[in-house]
C-alpha cells in the first residue's frame, strides 16, 4: 500500500497541511488564499474573488465576514450597483 500513489500524495498533502499551517499562525488556508490574492489585485468584488481563488460564493463570503470580524479586510458597497460588496 505504501508503494500506492494515492497514498503517497495523501501523505505529501499531511504534511503539507501541516508546514503551511505553522507559517500562517492562526488563519485557515482559504483565509489566507484570500488575503493573499487581496494583495495581489487589491479591492475586488466577493464574486470575483471567489472565482480567482476557486471558491463557491457561499464559502468565500463567510471567509470574507470572518476576515472582517478581525480586522483584516473591510468591505463597501459598489457606488453603482449597491447589491455588490467590495
Amino acid at each position: 500500500m505504501q508503494d500506492q500513489v494515492g497514498f503517497i500524495l495523501r501523505k505529501a498533502h499531511q504534511r503539507h497541511v501541516s508546514i503551511f499551517a505553522s507559517h500562517i499562525g492562526d488563519l485557515t488556508p482559504p483565509q489566507f488564499a484570500a488575503l493573499a490574492k487581496l494583495y495581489d489585485i487589491g479591492e475586488t468584488s466577493q464574486n470575483q474573488l471567489g472565482t480567482l481563488i476557486a471558491m463557491d460564493a457561499a464559502t468565500v463570503k463567510g471567509v470574507i465576514d470572518r476576515l472582517k470580524a478581525r480586522g483584516l479586510v473591510e468591505v463597501s458597497k459598489h457606488e453603482v450597483d449597491k447589491r455588490r460588496l467590495l
